[in-house]
């Protein structure tokens, strides 16, 4: 398959024939997610222009299966634990270079509330992640990009932790025992929340924290903005009411959140929309269902989630 040219458009037909020929089904956390933003049911304006025919059920096949086989864990109904990256350095490198070209801006880094992360990093030691949310979640963990950590930071020895359930926002995981059962056991350094799922319920996010810290006083958080959902990336009005946006009152919580409890945040949100507008071509391309990310899109939050993270920091052309 040729490179797509920055800035360009492809023809409508083009689009259709290169997302339908794509080989393979995609790792999901649920059928789909139970909620206003992330829901066949309310495909979002995305649809009307869109150059992409989505089937009614399940998601268009990948051309880019996970190329690591990864070990999951035994979790209740519905919800999914497994480690990651589930992509090679390799295969990371072939899609992104074959994926559509954007542009975009991320937060100045700010270390202050993952103090130790940072000195695990840089000195060395070992570094346990665990994300914790819903299907995006689980999409931003396939996109392998603890795999680029590990690359950029090769003292620390870093292993990763995936809990997900479609449309899980951290309502369902401070109930009924869960961060005692599944994630206090696994005893993480850092915890990354994020998703669409959270539904602007703050007051959970922050139950979830304390439930962590009660029995790992050390531990880190890492909070994001959502991406993906049907909020169309091209009309910053409509993103800005999206319960999941960082632009909308959900980032501004959130932010004060990981002030509040000594965590980082970042939002996705922002630098998300201007990759996908700033590529030239319709937010679909970079989509499976009218939902997930394929794994161009996941390429996208990869790299959001590095240019914050690598040693240096700031604006970068995508690459």
């Amino acid at each position: 398959m040729k490179s797509f040219k920055t800035g360009k458009m492809i023809g409508l037909m083009g689009v259709g024939l290169l997302l339908m020929g794509q080989v393979g089904l995609a790792q999901d956390a649920k059928k789909g997610d139970q909620n206003k933003v992330n829901t066949r049911t309310r495909p979002g304006s995305m649809m009307e222009d869109s150059p992409v025919k989505f089937p009614e059920k399940g998601a268009l096949p990948s051309k880019y299966n996970p190329d690591i086989k990864v070990p999951r864990q035994d979790a209740e109904k519905d919800y999914f634990i497994f480690a990651s990256p589930c992509r090679s350095l390799k295969q990371i490198e072939q899609i992104q270079q074959e994926m559509p070209k954007g542009q975009f801006t991320v937060a100045k880094q700010d270390w202050s509330g993952l103090q130790r992360t940072h000195k695990i990093l840089t000195e060395g030691g070992d570094l346990h992640i665990m994300a914790v949310g819903d299907s995006i979640v689980n999409d931003t963990m396939r996109s392998g990009w603890v795999g680029k950590l590990q690359e950029a930071y090769p003292k620390a020895k870093i292993k990763t932790t995936v809990y997900v359930r479609g449309g899980g926002g951290c309502r369902h995981y401070c109930e009924e025992g869960r961060v005692q059962k599944y994630i206090v056991p696994s005893k993480p350094d850092l915890v990354f929340i994020g998703g669409i799922s959270q539904r602007g319920d703050i007051d959970s996010i922050r139950e979830v924290m304390q439930q962590i810290r009660k029995d790992l006083p050390q531990v880190e958080f890492f909070l994001a903005s959502g991406v993906f959902g049907t909020t169309d990336p091209r009309q910053p009005e409509a993103l800005a009411k999206a319960q999941h946006s960082g632009s909308a009152a959900y980032g501004a919580g959130l932010k004060k959140l990981a002030k509040e409890e000594g965590a980082a945040y970042l939002d996705m949100t922002t630098p998300w929309a201007e990759y996908v507008v700033s590529s030239g071509v319709h937010p679909h391309v970079f989509y499976r269902d009218v939902v997930h990310a394929n794994p161009y899109g996941e390429q996208i939050l990869s790299k959001i989630l590095m240019r914050w993270w690598k040693p240096e920091n700031g604006t970068t052309n995508g690459h």
